[in-house]
């Protein structure tokens, strides 16, 4: 008889735990396939995250929508323009500035007085196309009370810069300013529209056929000449002008990679000029 009660017990054991058996079964699929689930969400969100670094990467980020339109190869509407440049020392205007290594981001000059604006990223479109990339392309240091010139210009005492408080002119006083036209074609002869005496690097390239001196006068000269590639810039820019460049189509090589360069000081005009 004892035999018999302990063989129903180890029965009644038996059948409690293969009771538990498809229950738990049941369980390890449900988190089987829960786990699953977070998985293809997971590589899913891991591929968008990956097109949209490589998009961000070859086109920047930010709106481009605001001229100059950067060309993202995406067939897209861009802009091509161009604005005169110059370098005035006392009334003296310097040699045109040369064009730096690989220029990145479309923002260069062809050494002919102009500064080609054709963006090949949006970090240089909008109004995040400035100065302050193009003295960066050329290796030109500007500051708010002076310059250091690129390798191979200078001045005509054979120095490379110029800087408040120790350059003068005429033994006056010097102060560095930049004046802007947003004509070029009439700016010989006529006051700048505006005068900047800081932040020079974050003002923005606003126009096509501006022109632009970067001018170190006496302190209160209002009389900047502009730059004398100013009167040439129709001609200058068709040398390389892209007819097709409103149609949204490009013949120039749009780099892959770009240095990430981004102006952060915000523009500051201290004094109006006429007009």
């Amino acid at each position: 008889m004892a035999s018999s009660s302990s063989a129903k017990k180890v029965a009644r054991v038996a059948a409690k735990s293969g009771s538990g058996r498809p229950a738990d079964a049941a369980d390890a699929a449900k988190n089987r396939n829960w786990l699953f689930g977070i998985g293809i969400v997971l590589i899913v969100a891991l591929g968008v995250g990956i097109v949209a670094f490589a998009r961000d990467k070859n086109g920047g980020s930010g709106d481009n929508s605001t001229p100059p339109r950067a060309n993202l190869g995406n067939g897209e509407p861009f802009d091509h323009w161009h604005a005169a440049f110059a370098v005035n020392v006392c009334g003296t205007e310097l040699s045109p500035l040369q064009d730096g290594p690989t220029d990145t981001q479309g923002i260069h000059t062809h050494g002919d007085g102009l500064i080609h604006i054709h963006p090949f990223t949006r970090i240089a479109a909008g109004k995040r196309a400035t100065l302050g990339k193009f003295f960066t392309q050329v290796g030109f240091k500007v500051t708010d009370t002076g310059f250091e010139l690129p390798a191979g210009i200078a001045l005509e005492d054979g120095s490379t810069s110029v800087k408040e408080g120790e350059t003068t002119c005429g033994g006056e006083p010097g102060q560095l300013v930049l004046a802007h036209w947003k004509d070029a074609l009439t700016a010989a002869g006529s006051k700048p529209d505006k005068i900047f005496t800081k932040n020079f690097g974050s003002v923005p390239l606003s126009e096509d056929g501006g022109a632009y001196t970067l001018a170190y006068v006496a302190e209160g000269t209002t009389e900047i000449p502009a730059p004398s590639s100013a009167a040439e810039i129709q001609s200058l820019g068709a040398a390389d002008a892209d007819p097709t460049a409103s149609a949204g189509t490009s013949t120039e090589t749009v780099p892959v990679t770009e240095a990430p360069v981004e102006d952060t000081t915000e523009t500051t005009d201290t004094t109006a000029g006429a007009g």
